[in-house]
């Protein structure tokens, strides 16, 4: 911490842990407010992260500039390797915790955050950035309720042959929101995987739980294939809501990648 203590940011306490890391609150004397350090320790990372994931994100970091986006105001390294990213903080913390503590929330709200996510995502794909880890742990409440997209340790800036975009074979994401080609290890199109797992994460604000639950992949493929989720009868949700889930967790490519059409070109539900 006595690296950023000399930028004029004073220590707050810890807000999560990571694998290659930590991110903590600080007080910025520039900017006369309260930040989020994403702080990465390089000595603990793997090679592929160093040399391929760390340089993509601070590259995508650098570009992104939108309202459901979380704000990176600054991004430095020490002389002994380790790297701060320092982003806007949201106080009202991740949306999983916030899901977690309400067991699901009114459709209303859900509404309301599904569109800001929506803008989001089509802003990143826009640009040709595919986030391929959403999940709601990684999306963000600010001061307002606002939903903000973070963390983008596993995205990548997509690029074309003939017009078409060059297939990812990374396994990215996690296991409960990620697409069936993704756990089957096709070549697949990270805008459409993007996708999948907004439906997952619209799911889980609605219902508080993910459709499918399950820790074999496999198994989940398979679930995922015969299209084998619920819709409980508690909490009660429209018919609007739940067509739109079903279209968006279908296990055919091009019907999420029509169906991302849609949401894309209306910003919403």
């Amino acid at each position: 911490t006595e690296d950023f203590i000399s930028r004029g940011y004073q220590y707050q306490g810890r807000l999560g842990q990571g694998m290659f890391g930590e991110v903590v609150k600080a007080y910025s004397t520039q900017m006369k407010k309260m930040v989020a350090i994403k702080v990465t320790d390089i000595s603990k990372c793997t090679t592929v992260y160093i040399e391929k994931f760390l340089p993509r994100e601070k590259d995508v970091l650098e570009t992104l500039d939108h309202p459901n986006i979380v704000k990176t105001h600054k991004i430095f390294e020490s002389p002994k390797g380790t790297v701060y990213m320092v982003m806007e903080l949201c106080v009202k913390g991740d949306l999983l915790n916030y899901i977690n503590s309400k067991l699901a929330l009114l459709e209303r709200f859900s509404h309301k955050l599904f569109t800001q996510l929506c803008r989001a995502v089509e802003y990143l794909h826009s640009r040709n950035v595919a986030h391929r880890d959403l999940k709601c742990e990684n999306l963000f409440l600010d001061a307002k309720y606002n939903l903000k997209v973070g963390d983008f340790g596993l995205s990548k800036t997509l690029t074309y042959v003939d017009g078409r975009v060059v297939l990812s074979k990374t396994f990215c994401g996690t296991l409960l929101y990620a697409a069936p080609e993704v756990l089957q290890s096709l070549p697949y199109d990270p805008k459409v995987s993007d996708v999948w797992s907004m439906g997952v994460v619209l799911y889980m604000m609605l219902y508080g739980s993910v459709p499918f639950n399950c820790s074999n992949f496999k198994k989940q493929v398979q679930l995922q294939k015969k299209r084998r989720f619920n819709f409980p009868k508690d909490p009660p949700v429209s018919p609007e809501a739940k067509d739109l889930i079903r279209r968006i967790l279908h296990p055919s490519v091009e019907t999420v990648s029509s169906t991302h059409r849609q949401i894309t070109s209306t910003s919403g539900v």
